[in-house]
């Protein structure tokens, strides 16, 4: 684009611009009526066209939105204007250095404060239960100071997730995936004030990935230079969101120590003042009017008085610690499964009449991938509710050392009960667990002779492994306490995995019976001849209720394409496995 170029027939580019969104924008002039605006493009992925239609989607649904928002601190959102296929953003043109402009060095920290208060009132203002937007990219160019020191705070409406030179200023459950809500706005507008007194953010401002990583952590370092605003700045920057203030609140704390000080220490004198006031008369008459509560959902949550929840060591934290039977009984006559499938697993079976459901809890590290859903905060934990589907609803607490609680109310024969409705309850029970510190540990170790004491990676050396053509240089995949392992070539899609399980024997479905290095196994090969499935009994037990169990042994063996004999070349990989092995009681 260049000056001169006309936008959607209607808007003439002037100046190049740099404020708001996540690239230049273009300071235009609407032919006609001759008034001064703001374009910017938002920028739609590259990605299929049924994606990028619903990128266009959202972005228009968003600017509407945010063309809802009149209040003085907020640049007003024109709406959204299609130019050679791209979307561009029309708001109000602000003339005004961003906050990272306004001085060549650190701010005093009361003419800080008096700025975010402005700044919290507009989110307060956009956070309202009438409204609901959040704004997801507050950061120091996204604050305008104007004369008298006036904000205005731009960027609604650009239809931002997360911006990469936003980093800085990303809130701890956003940078570990998950999308943001109010509260994050609340912590980024921290970060930015933490910046204009400290002169870095609080997660520095060097190496990209340093940063993330920072941020992931959501440890801040206590700023040095605040005065005043430091314990208000502590308080915006929690890494908990439910302990972070609301942004009403946040705006009247910053009001305050705005109060506190001399009017040259604002430079602002008397307009300093008047745009203060008027930020925090919008704030209380937006409170008076019972509009800046954001609802917490679900229900009444239990007080936390402990550490952060944690999982501490995978291989002894138990999972059948966190899930409660008796709740569920509201559903039915329950039955505790402590040894069913992984041993990162714990069931509970439901059985009502002819219907039978299943709450399940599993431990697992977090994906990189965020979990579908809606996240939500409670006690200090993000809960990711999913949506039912194919009557199963998962429900995912994120624990703050990078571990999930993953939670599935199933249905398994008829129609009742509402899994999403078991998988809430099971929920609860975990989270009144977890609230009160790590997760408990396992009352008795393993058995020596158990799989859970063996790392699974360690069962294959590389000689086993470049038996599957293309992974001879693929390194072993480690999962949750070494009890699986798998090792990918995502080229070519040959694979191996190894994975442990618990049943009361070899299924029938388990495939057709053989002996293997001297224990009983069965294989199956996949109906396209591209893989096998080996399953080896390792040791049989008796699970604490009296019950026999066994020990299952699992490798997967995944070819490019169809073989003659898949089940030949697994059959071989197993069998280096099983000769690792604890020996067979």
């Amino acid at each position: 684009m260049e000056r001169g170029d006309l936008i959607a027939g209607r808007y003439r580019l002037e100046a190049e611009i740099g404020t708001g969104g996540t690239g230049g924008g273009w300071r235009a002039t609407e032919q006609g009526s001759n008034v001064t605006v703001e374009l910017r493009r938002a920028h739609l992925p590259q990605a299929a066209s049924a994606e990028r239609d619903r990128a266009r989607e959202r972005l228009h649904a968003e600017a509407g939105l945010a063309s809802l928002l009149d209040h003085p601190n907020i640049a007003a959102v024109h709406g959204l204007v299609e130019h050679d296929g791209e979307p561009w953003l029309v708001t109000r043109y602000v003339a005004a250095p961003n906050l990272t402009e306004l001085t060549a060095g650190p701010l005093p920290p009361h003419r800080a404060a008096g700025i975010g208060a402005q700044a919290a009132g507009a989110l307060a203002f956009a956070h309202s239960p009438a409204l609901r937007i959040v704004h997801r990219a507050v950061a120091p160019r996204t604050i305008l100071v104007g004369g008298g020191d006036r904000v205005t705070l731009t960027g609604f409406g650009s239809g931002e997730r997360a911006p990469a030179d936003l980093q800085a200023y990303a809130a701890p459950e956003v940078a570990n995936g998950l999308e943001p809500g109010p509260q994050a706005d609340v912590f980024s507008l921290g970060a930015a004030l933490y910046e204009a007194v400290e002169g870095r953010p609080p997660w520095g401002d060097g190496d990209p990935d340093q940063v993330r990583t920072a941020a992931k952590r959501g440890i801040v370092e206590p700023p040095r230079r605040a005065g005043a605003l430091g314990p208000v700045l502590a308080r915006m920057l929690e890494s908990r969101p439910r302990e972070r203030p609301t942004a009403a609140e946040a705006a009247q704390l910053l009001a305050e120590v705005a109060r506190t000080s001399p009017a040259d220490a604002r430079g602002g004198g008397a307009g300093g003042r008047r745009w203060l006031w008027v930020a925090v008369a919008a704030v209380v008459v937006v409170v008076a009017a019972g509009l800046v509560v954001w609802p917490r959902l679900g229900p009444a949550t239990v007080g936390a008085s402990g550490p952060p929840p944690t999982l501490g060591d995978p291989a002894t934290a138990e999972p059948c610690a966190l899930l409660n039977p008796e709740p569920l009984e509201r559903f039915g006559k329950t039955i505790l499964e402590t040894d069913g499938g992984g041993f990162e697993r714990c069931d509970v079976y439901l059985e009502s009449g002819p219907d039978r459901a299943v709450a399940r809890l599993q431990l697992a590290p977090a994906s990189e991938v965020p979990p579908e859903g809606v996240p939500e905060e409670r006690d200090g934990l993000v809960i990711v509710r999913g949506a039912p589907v194919n009557g199963q609803c998962v429900r995912t607490l994120r624990l703050s050392d990078g571990n999930d609680v993953r939670i599935t109310g199933q249905l398994l024969v008829g129609a009742a009960p509402d899994p999403c409705a078991v998988a809430d309850v099971a929920t609860d029970t975990a989270l009144a667990v977890l609230v009160r510190g790590p997760v408990p540990r396992r009352s008795a170790p393993f058995d020596a002779r158990s799989l859970a004491v063996v790392d699974a990676c360690a069962l294959l050396d590389p000689a086993a492994v470049a038996k599957v053509p293309g992974l001879e240089t693929v390194s072993p995949d480690p999962g949750f306490a070494g009890w699986d392992c798998d090792w990918e070539n995502v080229a070519t899609g040959a694979s191996i995995v190894i994975d442990y399980d618990r049943d009361e024997g070899l299924s029938p479905d388990a495939g057709n019976r053989m002996e293997l290095a001297g224990r009983d196994a069965a294989t199956r090969p996949d109906e396209d001849r591209a893989g096998c499935d080996v399953t080896i009994l390792h040791r049989p037990y008796t699970e604490p209720g009296g019950k026999p169990r066994v020990e299952l042994l699992l490798v997967k063996v995944d070819h490019p394409a169809p073989i003659p004999d898949p089940c030949a070349q697994a059959v071989a990989v197993a069998e280096v496995a099983v000769n690792r092995l604890p020996a067979a009681p």
